[in-house]
């Protein structure tokens, strides 16, 4: 299996892959792809800015509690899912991959994964979530970065989603099936629809 770096709770592993100015070109990110599908245009733009600020400051605390680097002052206004989170992990966990980045060069689409784990039934994607409520999206999007991965070597025999709280309790798991065959259609008609036409190859 590919990139098989174990993690208990003081691991060690790859630094963090996810940088925007390194993405090659002419690939659709999966959450760009399902954008269109989530609800969140009729979102107050400064409130759908301020989520992602703090989901992204969540997924880097949680990052560096993975890697046993250590926290920082953890700010006020992520420390309930910050907790939530480490509920979770003082139960013990075996990770295969964090934010790893994948593409696919058969569809053209990238994704990162928050994290691969490592379960009795085989690789288990796992995505870390601070919204307020699930998505309908959350599966499409799971089954893509299990696709990716697949492609990549990883065993991937599970797709997770972790909801974690505010409140700093215990996180909800999301378990889904296998709907890449939904998301292909949501590719097609995200292309038709929203993506600039892509530039042809002269013959």
């Amino acid at each position: 299996m590919a990139d098989e770096t174990m993690i208990k709770n003081t691991g060690k592993n790859n630094n963090k892959q996810d940088n925007s100015e390194s993405l090659k070109t002419d690939y659709n990110r999966v959450t760009t792809i399902l954008s269109p599908f989530s609800g969140l245009s009729h979102v107050d733009p400064d409130i759908l800015a301020n989520a992602c600020s703090r989901g992204t400051r969540v997924h880097d605390a949680c990052e560096a509690i993975v890697k046993g680097i250590g926290l920082w002052d953890i700010d006020p206004e992520i420390a309930g899912y910050v907790k939530s989170f480490e509920k979770w992990w003082s139960e013990g966990h075996k990770v295969l991959a964090v934010e790893k980045r994948f593409y696919c060069s058969e569809l053209m689409i990238t994704g990162q994964v928050d994290m691969i784990i490592e379960a009795e039934e085989g690789a288990i994607i796992l995505d870390i979530k601070t919204s307020s409520r699930p998505s309908k999206t959350w599966p499409l999007q799971g089954s893509a970065y299990a696709y990716m991965a697949k492609k990549s070597g990883y065993d991937i025999t599970g797709i997770h989603f972790l909801h974690l709280s505010k409140h700093g309790i215990k996180p909800k798991i999301y378990i889904y099936d296998d709907h890449f065959d939904l998301f292909k259609k949501c590719l097609d008609v995200y292309r038709y629809f929203f993506e600039p036409k892509r530039k042809r190859k002269k013959s």
